[in-house]
């Protein structure tokens, strides 16, 4: 029962850093595309939104093996030692992934570790939403019901975090014409439509993450 609720209450700590730190990214972003600030006051925005970015990734990176070690010791279902395993070993690689692009941010080689980013997401919602579909249809080793819905859900957030990352692509090289041309409409656009696209992501994940939770507490069906 301690271990059970040791698990619990680092997955309430995950879920409120992962809030709480998307809100910062979520109201720097938005300083960042006013033009009635100066450069320097944008550009410190920018930079700020990408350092606190980290925070929820990394809550992101471990919530799903917390999750199976709160599943396993809840006994809402048997996960083999070979799973929790693998699961750490996938989150503890893509932790190492995510501050290896923060180390190269800006350069050739942050480009191409943010590729491959793209692909781990991918293959990440593909594996745990079949591991959710499956749930749902009775057909895997995850109870469905409740259970099954969240693990579905839990692999759309992966689809928004892609889309987040696919949104705000363009607003490096905008900054970077900022910088050297000041404000002009068609750079200011550009970042506009960066900062205003993945803020719609940004909100469809605040959904998803408040709707598992309320799964996980209420276990409502």
């Amino acid at each position: 029962m301690i271990e059970h609720q040791l698990w619990v209450f680092v997955h309430i700590l995950l879920f409120v850093y992962w809030l709480g730190g998307d809100l910062g990214v979520f109201l720097l972003a938005k300083a960042a595309k006013r033009p009635d600030l100066s450069f320097a006051e944008r550009a410190f925005a920018l930079r700020m939104a990408i350092m606190i970015d980290l925070v929820p990734r990394l809550c992101f990176a471990i919530m799903f093996p917390v999750g199976l070690h709160v599943t396993a010791s809840g006994g809402f279902a048997v996960i083999p030692n070979w799973a929790l395993v693998l699961a750490w070993g996938v989150a503890l690689a893509w932790i190492t992934l995510l501050f290896a692009i923060g180390k190269h941010e800006g350069t050739a080689r942050g480009a191409q570790l943010g590729h491959f980013n793209l692909i781990l997401q991918g293959l990440l919602f593909l594996s745990i939403g079949t591991l959710g579909v499956t749930a749902l249809l009775g057909l895997g080793p995850l109870p469905g019901g409740w259970f099954g819905a969240k693990v579905l859900l839990f692999a759309v957030i992966f689809a928004a975090s892609i889309g987040i990352d696919l949104a705000f692509r363009p607003i490096g090289p905008a900054f970077a014409e900022l910088a050297t041309r000041g404000s002009q409409p068609e750079i200011e656009q550009p970042i506009s439509r960066a900062v205003d696209g993945a803020i719609r992501y940004v909100l469809a994940l605040y959904g998803l993450i408040v709707i598992i939770a309320f799964l996980g507490v209420t276990k409502i069906f």
